[in-house]
């Protein structure tokens, strides 16, 4: 096999792998998928991630988050007490960024707890300091919220910048902000990151020819946003195949060309 590829959002952290996560990583790196970053929402699957990446070395690799809205089971922590946990898991030497992270201003599912624009603020500003301090990338969440997000990051970033002398990078996880929002996430040096809702998204479609390669970031989002013809089934980071070769129709370029300039992409961002 002549090509690599990069899934650089996974949740091989949630429960959906708990009974055949060797399988998974087995079949993706069978597969041509030969590195994975394991992205958290919460402290819980931040854990759980880091013990994933030292069972899978130089497979697998730890992102440590908060996400906007509560889907951690430890809601008894105050978001103070959650970023003095989270500043503890990020003394390990193999996190590679920070994340996913960012402003979620729709309802939040039944089965989670809503924040206050205000917490939700509270922990992206700590979680773009945490990044700046450990010279990492961030993994940006945000619906809803895309001018709010934009916003803040460069704030912080701005304000940071001048204490720890160094540039924010980072990628926008499932981009959705359109044609307008591209030249914003440029201008921060950001990437864009694309899922399998590629492969079914005319509109989605139309905004990706517009990005450089250069700048996009593959993705499964895996359990969520399975492409075709894998829709309803549990996604898996075997399927960032199936996103890369979509993007190669897209692009007019050949499969080969996506596959080297992605995994460069990646390897460039987050140092793996």
């Amino acid at each position: 096999m002549r090509f690599m590829l990069v899934d650089t959002h996974a949740h091989l952290n949630f429960k959906d792998y708990k009974d055949d996560l060797d399988q998974v990583v087995k079949r993706s790196v069978k597969g041509g998928v030969k590195k994975i970053i394991c992205v958290s929402s919460n402290l819980e699957e931040s854990e759980k991630s880091i013990e994933i990446a030292q069972k899978y070395p130089k497979i697998v690799f730890p992102a440590i988050g908060i996400h906007p809205q509560q889907t951690d089971p430890e809601i008894e922590l105050s978001p103070e007490e959650q970023i003095k946990k989270l500043i503890q898991l990020a003394s390990n030497k193999g996190v590679v960024a920070i994340g996913e992270c960012g402003l979620d201003y729709s309802p939040a599912p039944p089965a989670e707890k809503d924040r206050t624009k205000e917490e939700q603020v509270f922990l992206f500003k700590k979680q773009i300091e945490l990044a700046l301090k450990l010279k990492l990338p961030l993994f940006i969440h945000t619906c809803e919220a895309f001018s709010d997000t934009l916003q803040i990051i460069k704030q912080t970033a701005e304000h940071q910048s001048l204490i720890t002398d160094h540039q924010l990078t980072g990628v926008f996880h499932c981009y959705s902000a359109g044609k307008k929002g591209i030249n914003k996430v440029q201008e921060l040096g950001f990437l864009f990151g694309v899922d399998g809702n590629l492969t079914y998204d005319e509109g989605l479609q139309n905004v990706f020819t517009k990005i450089p390669l250069e700048k996009i970031l593959l993705e499964t989002d895996c359990p969520f946003l399975s492409p075709e013809p894998h829709r309803g089934l549990r996604n898996e980071p075997k399927n960032v195949k199936i996103i890369a070769e979509c993007l190669a129709r897209i692009k007019g370029v050949s499969f080969e060309e996506i596959s080297k300039i992605t995994t460069q992409n990646a390897k460039n961002l987050f140092k793996i």
